[in-house]
């Protein structure tokens, strides 16, 4: 009977600390899986509303010259959700598919940039469809997540005038 007696509980400011030691933890651990969660479902959830600029409404993508010095011709513009780290680039021709990074591709928000592609109409055939999609940084100090929903498609482009 006396061990019953000589028992003693935890002081309330050791408990505290416990739990909230322990709520500090089971956050923790949440928020990364909520974030891991965000970023496998919906890898951009901001829009970044990129667009082809239009003049005299026609879109500003057109491809010149022949062989293995063709070169595809753009204008795109942001908006005003979030900078664009840079662009991927994606032609399908008749004969196989194009796909670049552009590296030197930023467009800020409200920004436009004007990019040249050279284009081997040899390898990869006339031009069925283009697309231009956004990479974006999420979170600062990670690197940039491909959009391919944000992206623009065209089809039915035209030789520059």
């Amino acid at each position: 009977m006396d061990i019953l007696k000589n028992k003693r509980g935890l002081s309330p400011l050791v408990s505290t600390f416990l739990l909230t030691g322990a709520a500090i933890l089971i956050g923790i651990i949440i928020m990364n899986f909520g974030r891991a969660a965000l970023e496998e479902t919906a890898k951009c959830s901001l829009d970044t509303e990129i667009k082809i600029v239009s003049l005299n409404n026609e879109a500003q993508v057109c491809y010149a010259g022949y062989g293995q010095n063709g070169v595809i011709h753009f204008i795109v513009e942001n908006g005003p959700a979030t900078d664009i780290s840079k662009l991927h680039f994606r032609v399908i021709g008749d004969k196989g598919v194009l796909t670049k990074e552009l590296e030197d591709s930023k467009v800020d928000i409200g920004g436009s940039i004007i990019k040249d592609i050279p284009y081997d109409f040899d390898e990869f055939g006339n031009i069925k469809q283009v697309k231009i999609s956004p990479f974006v940084v999420l979170y600062p100090d990670e690197p940039a997540l491909l959009c391919a929903e944000q992206g623009v498609v065209l089809e039915n482009i035209k030789p520059c005038r």
